[in-house]
């Protein structure tokens, strides 16, 4: 016997996603292959914005500093623009640009306007039997929740607490602390239902969410990118009435071809991400061991 072992002497660790985005990803893989292969009307939806004072990012200087075309280094107004696309182009008559003031602004109740008559629209034109979904990301404008399932608040009174667990139906004692009513309320959570889902569920539109965090599977973020590149291009006024024009002017000239080009480079970031879980799942998920982290694993296997 010469004395030595053969033995591992480390294992590797990865970082790993939570689970929740993992799941969110499955989640809207599977709702996507549904939507395609039945034919339906797929839009996607984001919204945008641009100041008075957009320029290009580098512009050519003189010797004295000159060329510069824009005076101040202040953004201006601003104008909110909302709009969805298909694999045709800009869905005109939903296109919406406005200018923000205090009064007038990209919020919950304006979307949920927005979503009302978008749908209209959509069922309108396309029939009582066709299958209409809009994508939507999960910013928090979009994301306003039904009343009846919002959830309790640490900041109500313990008495308001008593009467959301009521409303509920959710017994409890009347001697708890508001502590424990809170967590009596979390663990009797209703599901959550947007105003935004409900609205649009009136004429039979379907919402489908983008997993958290995931924009680059939204072929808007690559419009938004050519329209911004266009008005930086052609402003040279620096007014809003100018922003205005020259965002309607990309808008109507979107054609078809550049709609199309945009989605299939969504669907290739999606393919992307599937191929991905998928290595995972196959690959990384049968070696795991556990650990007290639930995002950092170590893999259980030897280098070859």
């Amino acid at each position: 016997m010469l004395g030595f072992t053969f033995k591992q002497i480390s294992n590797t660790k990865i970082p790993l996603e939570g689970i929740e985005i993992e799941a969110q990803r499955a989640i809207f893989y599977r709702k996507m292959g549904n939507l395609r292969s039945t034919g339906a009307h797929i839009f996607y939806h984001d919204e945008t914005w641009s100041n008075a004072s957009e320029e290009k990012r580098s512009i050519w200087f003189s010797d004295t500093g000159e060329g510069r075309l824009r005076k101040s280094d202040g953004k201006g107004a601003r104008l909110a623009i909302s709009a969805i696309i298909d694999q045709h182009g800009f869905h005109l008559p939903s296109v919406e640009i406005f200018n923000c003031t205090t009064d007038h602004n990209m919020d919950s109740e304006h979307f949920i306007k927005w979503i009302k008559s978008t749908s209209f629209r959509l069922r309108d034109e396309h029939g009582p039997n066709d299958r209409i979904c809009i994508i939507i990301d999960n910013a928090t404008l979009h994301s306003e929740l039904t009343d009846d399932t919002k959830p309790a608040k640490r900041a109500w009174r313990k008495s308001e607490i008593q009467q959301w667990l009521i409303r509920h139906r959710i017994h409890f004692d009347p001697i708890m602390t508001k502590a424990e009513l809170l967590e009596l309320a979390s663990i009797n959570r209703p599901a959550k239902r947007y105003k935004v889902d409900e609205v649009a569920k009136q004429f039979d539109v379907e919402i489908v969410r983008l997993p958290t965090k995931h924009c680059e599977i939204n072929p808007m973020e690559l419009v938004w990118a050519a329209l911004k590149d266009y008005i930086r291009k052609n402003n040279v006024r620096f007014r809003l009435n100018d922003v205005y024009n020259l965002a309607a002017e990309f808008i109507a000239g979107f054609d078809e071809d550049a709609a199309k080009n945009a989605i299939q480079h969504a669907r290739q970031v999606e393919h992307t991400f599937r191929t991905g879980d998928r290595f995972v799942e196959e690959n990384v998920e049968p070696y795991l061991k556990d650990t007290d982290s639930d995002t950092e694993v170590e893999l259980d296997i030897e280098d070859e």
